[in-house]
């Protein structure tokens, strides 16, 4: 997690995405009056965008026209475009994966919060926490909500159960809410999130994996978040590349853009070895996995990255003591 003193930022893409989508909902002179008022240009030339100056501007705009929607139904007619985000490279893998991705590449797009993933027996959530100088804006929000709904479906996440809010709007903002996210709402929760079914968690995306695009997501994290260690994206890579064809320390020096050889070294400088590393990134990911009903053990230890199942029975009892029939017994 980044300082809270340090001031949030979006990227450049991002914020493009949202001057897109407020000049969708906007006349032309309404969005350049904004723009000048707030010192924003209307395509950024620098990498990254101090995101206060483009929520204020956002909110301001949403108060003048009586709107707090005013974002999210720019971003529901880009997506009704085909325009929302069009760029941004399906995740490799299962829906997990993309899941796995998002919430971990969301702060190369938007410091607006983090997101955090729950994992539960038959439905899981996919939480939003606010950083504190956001609270208050319940529209951005939102927003950031929607837009993810929409890239997440790019993973093949198709089994929305609901939508929780945190605001209680009034009857018209609700039927306009409905509409937007075509999902049942739960207003007054105590975060906003999103709660989908487990069904499809582990079923492909479709498509060859863009490994590289992956690898280019990563190398900017490093470069946004210096104090990231080797191990911090082994383990960060790690559940999402587990499973795929070739070996994990293959797929993570790949990457990462150096040899395997370099790699071992630099998580070794680190305190701890990469097989550790595997382990521990093998054995997290089984015990948020194990808790799905009806996962046949052979397709969790090919999910893991085990060619043979007897491997993965021996690993899963060193890791708890028991077989993963009686560890989901007892979840």
């Amino acid at each position: 997690m980044r300082s809270e003193t340090s001031p949030a930022t979006m990227s450049r893409q991002n914020y493009h995405h949202v001057v897109a989508a407020l000049g969708a909902v906007l006349p032309g002179r309404h969005l350049a009056v904004a723009l000048e008022t707030h010192a924003l240009p209307p395509r950024a030339a620098q990498e990254r965008v101090v995101q206060r100056d483009c929520v204020d501007m956002v909110h301001g705009l949403a108060w003048q026209h009586g709107d707090p929607l005013l974002l999210a139904r720019g971003f529901q007619r880009l997506h009704a475009r085909q325009r929302l985000f069009t760029t941004l490279p399906r995740p490799p893998g299962d829906t997990l994966s993309g899941l796995l991705n998002f919430q971990r590449y969301l702060s190369l797009h938007s410091e607006l919060g983090e997101m955090e993933l729950h994992l539960g027996a038959r439905h899981s959530r996919l939480s939003l926490h606010r950083r504190r100088e956001f609270e208050g804006n319940q529209g951005q929000a939102l927003s950031l909500l929607f837009s993810s709904l929409r890239l997440l479906e790019r993973s093949g996440l198709s089994s929305l159960i609901r939508v929780t809010l945190r605001d209680r709007p009034g009857f018209e903002e609700r039927v306009t809410l409905q509409a937007l996210f075509r999902a049942p709402l739960v207003f007054g929760a105590p975060r906003d999130s999103l709660v989908f079914h487990n069904q499809a968690l582990l079923r492909d995306s479709g498509g060859p994996a863009p490994l590289a695009a992956l690898g280019a997501q990563e190398r900017r994290l490093r470069r946004m978040r210096p104090e990231l260690g080797w191990s911090d994206s082994v383990l960060g890579l790690l559940p999402m590349v587990l499973g795929l064809p070739g070996t994990p320390l293959s797929l993570c020096a790949s990457l990462l853009a150096v040899g395997e050889r370099t790699l071992q070294r630099r998580v070794e400088a680190e305190g701890q070895g990469f097989r550790d590393l595997l382990r521990q990134g093998r054995q997290g990911l089984a015990e948020r996995l194990i808790l799905l009903p009806g996962l046949p053990a052979e397709q969790l230890a090919a999910r893991l990255g085990y060619r043979q199942s007897a491997q993965f029975y021996r690993a899963f009892r060193d890791w708890f003591g028991e077989s993963p029939a009686r560890k989901r017994a007892g979840a």
